[in-house]
């Protein structure tokens, strides 16, 4: 098969490529930032509290070695030029460095880029329609979570991670490939590989002993073991096959940009047909490889991270229930053209608190080094001169928490801080910036605040909900960003 055949090339020439960008030799010169020595059980266990202390001492930037890596990390005050000046500071060539990604950059298509347009291009731009496909995905796992729940009942533990990561894969399977897809075989498949990428792209590097001494050995062994073992197994064989052959029934040429948003195809279809040949109207197999690779990759991005952020507010509204009958009586139920009542766009747009509540959490729950760009020149940054080739990464904390951008209470939790702002989950700033700055921000940010917003809500208008000792447990204090807290999630009855 054409597609296992790319992948055993691509696997065998990561072995040389995925070591990460070229470590910088800095020279002792005033003009580049101190290098400061942080103990590696500071960065992996206390990394909030290390980073800061550093910049306090030192300054606005500093070096800091990590991983076999020498990153700059800089603070609040240089988001903005970091982040949104992309011609110096490279939104692609960083990202897919920390990633375990490198070799992408070698293609000759822009991988980044094409997941941002497919994107933009057949999701955000139709989120309303987007938002109808999911939301009966969303209602069916919370009526099953709190179908055994009677009233006076005991509550009902629930394995929040691990169901939050089977229905972020369902809804995203039927939105990106269709509802063919979507069966319990498929679903597993796509957890699988989600994890698999997961951890292929570093995501878990910080929890093994391994991987953090010997991150070059571990990132070869994992990229192996993904592109050899995981990939073909869980998406070649099945999802990935299916989808190649459908691939090769599309033949009509890209809609225009008003009939894409009323299309009811899949955003395979949709996406594909751009590349059908004007003259045999057929797809070519490298073409179909690479639609595969990039939905492969969208997927992976909306499962887990998105699944991510749901655990998280709904774990830090499980410890804090008096915002919940507030939230509650802002939902609003549509009538839907089947006569039946449910979420829709509208009320998600009508629940305010919610997204106040879920700014708040996105805000306060910890993200360290979670954005991240590479010098593509010798870049001139706060009174230094940054090497070309090295990582730049704002620690995102001291913006969340910084007095000047968010007064004299900005270490507080109060979820509902942003109502009546006009400031949404979704909207960013150098003070808040979990979806990225610039041109980079992520397209699909609409859309995976709407999911968490349909979880939350279809949850809380059936269940009271709780934490067994009112506590979680944050996994990797340095990677907040995408490795979900622990702690047992409890259903009540609703009295």
């Amino acid at each position: 098969m054409a597609l296992v055949l790319v992948l055993v090339l691509v696997s065998l020439l990561s072995a040389f490529c995925i070591v990460g960008p070229r470590l910088i030799h800095q020279k002792n010169s005033s003009e580049n930032p101190p290098l400061v020595e942080i103990p590696d059980w500071q960065i992996f266990y206390n990394s909030r509290h290390a980073y800061e202390a550093a910049i306090k001492q030192h300054g606005s930037i500093v070096g800091v070695r990590r991983k076999n890596r020498l990153e700059y990390i800089v603070d609040h005050t240089l988001v903005a030029e970091v982040l949104a000046n992309d011609s110096v500071f490279s939104f692609e060539r960083g990202t897919l460095s920390v990633l375990n990604l490198r070799l992408l950059l070698a293609l000759p298509r822009s991988f980044m880029q094409e997941i941002d347009r497919v994107v933009q291009d057949h999701i955000a731009a139709r989120l309303g329609d987007s938002v109808a496909e999911v939301a009966p995905v969303f209602e069916k796992l919370a009526g099953k979570l709190t179908a055994s729940l009677k009233q006076g009942s005991r509550p009902v533990g629930v394995e929040l991670n691990a169901e939050v990561h089977r229905i972020m894969a369902e809804a995203m399977l039927t939105l990106i490939l269709g509802e063919k897809y979507t069966s319990s075989k498929d679903i597993s498949s796509t957890v699988h590989i989600a994890a698999s990428i997961a951890t292929l792209t570093g995501i878990y590097e910080n929890l093994s002993w391994w991987s953090r001494k010997f991150p070059t050995a571990s990132r070869i062994m994992i990229w192996l073991k993904v592109m050899l073992i995981a990939i073909p197994y869980h998406f070649v064989r099945g999802i990935g096959w299916r989808a190649f052959k459908e691939l090769g029934t599309v033949t009509e040429p890209s809609l225009s940009p008003k009939n894409r948003r009323i299309s009811m195809d899949p955003v395979l279809v949709n996406f594909s047909r751009k590349f059908v040949n004007k003259d045999t109207h057929r797809i070519s197999i490298l073409d179909r490889i690479w639609i595969l690779s990039v939905l492969l990759g969208l997927i992976f991005a909306s499962v887990h991270q998105t699944a991510v952020v749901i655990v998280w507010v709904l774990f830090e509204l499980a410890k804090r229930p008096e915002f919940i009958e507030d939230i509650r009586a802002e939902v609003v139920l549509e009538t839907g053209d089947d006569g039946t009542h449910g979420l829709t766009y509208a009320s998600l747009r009508n629940s305010e608190r919610l997204d106040s509540f879920i700014r708040e959490v996105m805000r306060t729950k910890g993200d360290t080094l979670s954005t991240v760009r590479e010098t593509v020149v010798d870049a001139p940054l706060g009174g230094y001169v940054i090497p070309k080739g090295s990582l730049v990464i704002p620690l995102a904390t001291l913006a969340n928490e910084s007095e000047e951008y968010h007064g004299e209470n900005a270490k507080d939790f109060i979820g509902d801080r942003w109502v009546g702002t006009g400031k949404p989950a979704i909207m960013l700033s150098p003070s808040y910036f979990p979806f990225g700055l610039g041109r980079w921000a992520c397209p699909g940010r609409g859309l995976a605040v709407a999911e968490i917003k349909l979880l939350v809500l279809s949850i809380i208008t059936r269940a009271n909900i709780s934490l067994e000792g009112n506590s979680y447990d944050i996994v990797d204090p340095l990677n907040v960003t995408s490795v979900a807290p622990q702690g047992k999630f409890l259903l009540h009855s609703m009295k």
